[in-house]
């Protein structure tokens, strides 16, 4: 059984919205309120908030590494749509689950489905989920079904990447301690989210001719990614 996790981050100066997709094996809910009631924090009211000034904020940043540490232990799937497609979100949401099933990362088996507060999904694709045996739970409260705080921190990192891959966004951050750079080196910020999220995207090594790097070389392998359905637009 999978517990799946979904939330977005929309992006106006880049006229485009990315919705995350957390995928783990067990229910993070509980582990995230947990973590915050150990910390000293009231779960239904001290969320972690991926918006959230972090500079300066001891809170904030201990709970960005609480996030990471879980999404680093659990899988990443996204898509990625214009801004003016908001009401297709939750669709795009359903497509991509119906495609992990296509590409046999989900078992046929009873899956659980979590999605913030104001993503439409249509009859139509809660029907598609159903006959897959995903009970899907719309409009969830994400200070309740915590695990979503980890969908919303991966929603508005990868929407950081695209912002900086597109131009829009230049900004430089220490690479820190245990980052495998000198701690006070400036990294781009699109690399620093990157190496933060790459291990949990839902892909495959592949060799593929022309493309790939040479087989024998294990840094720097290939992957296809199956955890991205991207709009048509």
């Amino acid at each position: 059984m999978a517990y799946l996790y979904f939330d977005e981050s929309i992006r106006e100066n880049g006229k485009f919205i990315i919705g995350a997709l957390v995928v783990a094996s067990r229910n993070l809910s509980p582990v995230v309120r947990q973590e915050w009631e150990e910390m000293g924090l009231d779960p239904d009211n001290e969320e972690y908030k991926s918006s959230a000034p972090k500079d300066g904020n001891e809170i904030s940043s201990k709970q960005r590494g609480v996030i990471r540490k879980l999404l680093f232990y659990s899988k990443l799937g996204l898509v990625v749509l214009p801004s003016e497609d908001r009401t297709k979100l939750g669709n795009y949401c359903a497509d991509l689950v119906c495609q992990l099933f296509d590409t046999g990362f989900l078992k046929e088996e009873d899956h659980e489905l979590y999605i913030d507060e104001n993503i439409y999904m249509s009859q139509e694709n809660q029907n598609r989920l159903n006959d897959l045996k995903i009970q899907c739970f719309l409009n969830s409260n994400s200070s309740i079904e915590a695990g979503i705080q980890i969908s919303d921190h991966a929603a508005h990192a990868l929407g950081g990447m695209l912002l900086e891959e597109l131009g829009i966004v230049k900004k430089q951050v220490r690479a820190g301690e245990k980052s495998g750079y000198p701690p006070d080196e400036l990294l781009n910020l699109g690399f620093e989210l990157w190496a933060s999220l790459r291990y949990a995207l839902i892909c495959k090594q592949e060799y593929i001719e022309g493309l790939s790097p040479p087989p024998e070389d294990p840094a720097n392998p290939f992957y296809r990614v199956e955890g991205l359905w991207p709009s048509d637009c």
